[in-house]
């Protein structure tokens, strides 16, 4: 018999910096724009900050250095990558359901962005600034009656402020009763199905599969803008904040914690669970970008960089949201807790205020959404490609960048494509907090965390772990981050799943709380993810030969050959394995 041997030479990234960009990108993406402010608003402000700044030391640095290293040692994706651990490879089938289960909430805020993008085309007011709309209540109060000069300010009208409310702003209405199409007092002429939030769903869904359709050699053009843009927006809406009358009572509502909240446990998990989400650890798209590396890319160092300017972006848009925050409650004379309702649509209802009190609302307003639209899509491309990516790791003759790299990407976009579309009832925002909480956050993340630094500190074993990333890099491994993947995230992890199992409320959204059975739909959904990591563990041990010790030992061994031999011997261009290559995929053809 002989055998023909076929390289395929691996897509790599068109130049090194499209790596840094796409790491820097998806960290000021939308875990930072989108959420970080909404959760730091929800859990107390300076009491969220302290869990999540010790969070990033914690779980942040040292499980982003292992996210990017597990990519670039192995130069595959997120599924086959765990090959180098076998018996934890249902770690990488965990992780990409999970992926998958975010995109679904992720093309929601995506959707939003577009909305509101739309809205912004306009040589009138902007619709969120005024109270003329058809969705608008009486109750409904507009920025114009708080600037300087106007007759009819608030300050005058003492029944806005006595009958005021957290939905009374013209930017909370929009929100509410427009994007969310949530019933009102007046009548429900906008409940049932969002129509135009479908288009602009439609719309997102296509423009992330042309950008990911021909994988990064596309889609690593894109974070040239979106890693670098929103610096420059935030910077200014956060200049102008800060010279506004009350800013100051809302940024100390953000830097002062209020000690006693840090007996909740949910700020820890939301805090830790945040720090993951702003770092796609536990994600595939780390991995897989870091797949697309050279071997001996110093991602140790640019890790180092990164990971600190990631921390120091949440700190400023949390300081932009609460100089606003603080401004309003100032005007309206009432708390910061109760200017709006915490939630998803936190920013959407900040952020238009600030582009009101800009010369140029409109001009600011688009640039700001046409900037929230590229921050999303290199927020999901980023997942979506590695899901893909990864799928086509299970299924390697579908590979490549012609006809059936389409198809699978239009596949999984169409499936994905309808499960967002339950999003898009009058009460779809609940379907959303679902999804997001259950399928993509919270608790699951942390156990996640949990059986990677498990991984990493024991079964790959950090020593030998310190060893691979040197081969890599030059650099030796910090004794805190061994310690922190031995000890210190396995114990924390561990404890504050046992404070929530102890302490265990229902899910609430603003007023709503969910009823049993809802939540433990959602724990069937989160189970839908864990349960692969034992699944495969046990399937390893059956599938083992000899004693169960021995079992587990062949279980720990790498599938994969070794990238620092093939990296001596053996040159770009050459072939050098067939299922761990450094550059190049195998496909062995027989003929007899």
């Amino acid at each position: 018999m002989n055998t023909i041997m076929k390289a395929k030479k691996r897509v790599t990234w068109g130049k090194p910096i499209e790596f840094i960009f796409s790491l820097l990108g998806y960290m000021v993406g939308l875990g930072n724009l989108w959420r970080f402010s909404y959760l730091c608003f929800k859990n107390g402000g300076g009491a969220f900050l302290v869990p999540y700044l010790l969070s990033v030391a914690v779980f942040g640095l040292p499980m982003y250095i292992f996210e990017i290293a597990i990519g670039q040692f192995t130069q595959q994706g997120k599924l086959n990558a765990w090959d180098r651990i076998p018996i934890m490879k249902g770690y990488g089938y965990a992780c990409i359901v999970m992926t998958m289960m975010s995109i679904v909430p992720y093309m929601l805020v995506m959707a939003w962005g577009v909305i509101y993008l739309y809205h912004s085309f306009t040589s009138n007011d902007l619709p969120w600034t005024v109270c003329d709309n058809q969705w608008n209540t009486q109750s409904c109060i507009s920025y114009k009656q708080w600037l300087p000069g106007n007759n009819s300010t608030i300050l005058n009208d003492s029944s806005l402020v006595q009958n005021y409310s957290d939905t009374s702003l013209a930017q909370a209405q929009f929100w509410r009763y427009y994007v969310l199409r949530l019933p009102n007092e007046q009548d429900s002429i906008y409940g049932g199905f969002n129509w135009p939030m479908l288009i602009c769903l439609v719309l997102s869904y296509l423009s992330i599969v042309a950008i990911t359709i021909k994988g990064i050699k596309s889609s690593g053009k894109v974070v040239y803008i979106s890693a670098t843009l929103p610096y420059l927006m935030i910077i200014v809406l956060l200049i102008r904040g800060l010279t506004l009358d009350g800013a100051l009572n809302g940024i100390s509502k953000l830097l002062i914690p209020k000690f006693e909240e840090l007996a909740n446990t949910q700020v820890w998990i939301e805090a830790a669970s945040q720090v993951l989400y702003t770092y796609a650890i536990g994600f595939a798209s780390l991995t897989t970008f870091s797949s697309y590396n050279n071997f001996n890319n110093n991602f140790y160092r640019q890790a180092l960089i990164l990971v600190p300017v990631g921390a120091f972006t949440s700190l400023l848009m949390g300081l932009m949201t609460f100089s606003y925050l603080g401004h309003m409650a100032s005007v309206l004379g009432v708390n910061v807790d109760k200017i709006l309702k915490s939630g998803p649509g936190l920013i959407f209802q900040v952020i238009p205020l600030g582009f009101s009190l800009l010369p140029l609302p409109q001009l600011w307003s688009v640039l700001f959404f046409g900037m929230f639209y590229f921050v999303a899509v290199d927020s999901v491309f980023s997942d979506f490609d590695a899901l893909v990516t990864s799928i086509l790791d299970i299924f390697p003759r579908f590979k490549g960048t012609g006809r059936r790299r389409v198809l699978a990407n239009f596949a999984v976009a169409f499936v994905l494509f309808v499960a967002s579309c339950t999003q898009l009832t009058s009460s779809g925002i609940y379907i959303f907090e679902f999804i997001f909480y259950y399928g993509a956050s919270g608790i699951i993340l942390l156990l996640l965390a949990l059986c990677e630094s498990l991984s990493v500190g024991w079964l790959w074993d950090v020593n030998q772990f310190a060893i691979d990333l040197e081969k890599m890099t030059g650099d030796k491994l910090s004794l805190w981050f061994k310690l922190c993947y031995r000890y210190f995230i396995p114990a924390i992890t561990s404890s504050i799943f046992l404070f929530y199992c102890a302490k265990w409320t229902p899910l609430k959204v603003g007023d709503f709380v969910y009823p049993v059975w809802a939540n433990l739909l959602g724990w069937i959904l989160s189970l839908c993810s864990l349960l692969w990591i034992p699944g495969v563990f046990i399937y390893v041990l059956y599938k083992g030969r000899g004693s169960m010790k021995q079992r587990f030992q062949q279980g720990l061994e790498s599938t994969l050959p070794d990238p620092h031999c093939e990296k001596d011997e053996l040159s770009l261009d050459q072939f050098v394995g067939p299922s761990g290559d450094k550059h190049n995929t195998v496909e062995v053809v027989s003929v007899i």
